[in-house]
């Protein structure tokens, strides 16, 4: 399956009304799939996401057209479903630069769906995201990078370059922070914010540099988005 990285200028994300068709006629095989997975970490919870039925880039611009769906959907989707389903896990993603060259990256606490990969703090966006018809793709991102370290205004700041990954169902829009902190201290605060959690999403931070540091544990879309924003 080939992955594709663009620069994206703009997202205009819309929100539909009623579920995803694919849920109704996948049933069966979501149920199983999350049964599957519950076997395997107890603590996840099957909340309600926003996933996309149509992404499109036009031009520069980013389009999306999300509807709600179940947590489930997205596990099943992630697994047997990614070849067949039009479906699409759109999500953001903050690539947070340190002032010395490194990049911040987080790896699943072992509760997760995705225990042991490293990523850029990101996270699916949810109804918290919704306003009215649209979903706001670029504060999802902002908040989860505040909710998995800490990291907020004006200790990092939001940059105009950002880039979008295709990668079958998944499509990540990653947009570039940067900050006056160095590597260390950067890692410290993201490090002391997860020692306030009781059930931190991540149990460790790295920092990388370059994109050719990451192991195995990174999906590759990571490398291949962080080498374009690093410009490697």
């Amino acid at each position: 399956m080939s992955l594709v990285v663009r620069r994206v200028a703009g997202v205009v994300a819309r929100f539909l009304s009623g579920p995803s068709p694919v849920e109704a006629e996948r049933a069966e095989e979501i149920a199983a799939a999350w049964r599957a997975a519950l076997d395997r970490r107890p603590k996840m919870f099957d909340g309600r996401i926003l996933l996309a039925d149509r992404v499109a880039l036009e031009g520069e611009t980013l389009e999306v057209d999300f509807r709600e769906a179940a947590f489930s959907t997205l596990v099943w989707l992630r697994g047997e479903g990614a070849s067949e389903a039009q479906l699409f896990n759109v999500f953001g993603a903050a690539a947070v630069i340190s002032r010395d060259g490194a990049a911040l990256l987080g790896r699943m606490a072992p509760h997760t769906a995705n225990a042991g990969q490293v990523y850029f703090p990101c996270g699916t966006p949810d109804l918290g995201d919704v306003s009215g018809p649209t979903v706001d793709l670029e504060g999802s991102i902002a908040r989860e990078l505040a909710e998995e370290t800490g990291l907020a205004p004006p200790l990092v700041r939001p940059t105009e370059q950002a880039v979008v990954v295709f990668d079958g169902p998944l499509v990540g829009l990653i947009r570039r922070f940067e900050s006056d902190l160095d590597a260390g201290e950067l890692e410290a605060r993201a490090l002391a914010h997860l020692t306030t959690e009781r059930d931190p999403e991540l149990d460790r931070i790295i920092m990388a540099r370059p994109a050719t540091q990451l192991g195995e544990a990174a999906p590759r879309f990571v490398g291949h988005a962080l080498g374009a924003l690093l410009g490697e």
